[in-house]
């Protein structure tokens, strides 16, 4: 299926771009309601009404670090499950892709989005009820559809989009609505971690931003990327040293380190250049961290020369269960 990319108006000016394919399954949408049985019969002659069999359809199901999210897809439709850091999200931590089946391009993205809002001009928002919580619709400049739905009351964080849909909008709009009145959104399933957006994971005085991927219990993957090639004075860097803090009751306490005695750090630079990574596994002298919400806390050097350099710190905040 061609994937086009599609933009919409949000706090933090995206880019989002259709990625990879997730697995696909089929199914067809429920046609009219079954014959209801009759209770009794007037005449002899007359045959009783066996009920229709209930359409097909399935379940599709994504777990991730907020909860649970499972959709009805019924036959003739197609879906695709978007798990955490698999780069198969176009906008959001994971989700699942809806389309009816032999269209040549669109789909409506059903995702956890952890910080998710709209601004500008041509938008005009209707309150509704979807899959028996509120929500509110969001159309740019009177679009024949919907450009997204935020869902709130234990469903907050859970957004549809669509994507380049206008070629068979009027023609599955409903069966569409129909499809995201089967959701679901369990958040006592909670798996895997993610990483959480905060002010403090920016230093922009150098255009440097820190945050996290791969996160499990015992390592991650930093990512350092430098969006103002222009804001440092110098060279940027970051050492291998690093501290990890949990929050409990609304504060940020240091979590133990197993080791006993003195321990040191590789005095090992990397340099930061546009998007830079860092392996980091602190098994060594954490352990496996125990499910709860956390941060690392980096230095960042902006050297000018030995001796010469301005140091910040950064935070990545990420949730593990």
């Amino acid at each position: 299926m061609k994937k086009n990319t599609a933009t919409i108006i949000l706090t933090t000016v995206l880019s989002i771009s259709i990625v990879t394919n997730g697995c696909a399954a089929t199914a067809s949408f429920p046609g009219e309601d079954a014959a209801c049985n009759p209770t009794a019969s007037e005449s002899p002659d007359e045959t009783v009404e066996t009920p229709a069999e209930a359409p097909e359809s399935t379940d599709a199901v994504q777990g991730g670090p907020y909860g649970e999210i499972t959709l009805s897809i019924p036959d003739g439709w197609h879906y695709e499950t978007c798990p955490t850091d698999s780069g198969e999200t176009d906008y959001g931590l994971y989700g699942i892709r809806f389309y009816p089946d032999g269209v040549p391009q669109g789909y409506i993205a059903l995702n956890y989005i952890d910080s998710f809002g709209v601004c500008g001009t041509g938008l005009a928002t209707e309150e509704t009820t979807i899959a028996g919580h509120a929500a509110s619709i969001g159309t740019y400049d009177n679009l024949s559809h919907w450009d997204f739905i935020t869902f709130r009351d234990g469903y907050d964080g859970i957004v549809a989009l669509t994507y380049s849909v206008d070629d068979w909008w009027d023609a599955y709009s409903d069966q569409i609505m129909e499809i995201l009145g089967t959701l679901t959104f369990d958040t006592s399933k909670r798996s895997g971690a993610a990483y959480i957006y905060s002010r403090e994971s920016e230093a922009e005085q150098i255009g440097v931003s820190f945050t996290l991927k791969n996160i499990s219990s015992t390592g991650a993957t930093l990512v350092f990327q430098q969006y103002d090639g222009d804001a440092a004075t110098g060279d940027l860097s970051c050492g291998t040293d690093f501290l990890i803090e949990m929050q409990r009751d609304n504060m940020w306490q240091e979590v133990p380190v197993i080791l006993e005695g003195e321990y040191a750090f590789n005095d090992v630079a990397c340099t930061i250049d546009g998007s830079t990574e860092q392996e980091l596994n602190w098994e060594w002298l954490y352990g496996a961290l125990v499910p709860g919400t956390y941060r690392i806390r980096k230095s960042v050097l902006d050297l000018r020369k030995p001796g010469d350099f301005d140091k910040y710190t950064v935070y990545a905040q990420f949730i593990l269960n």
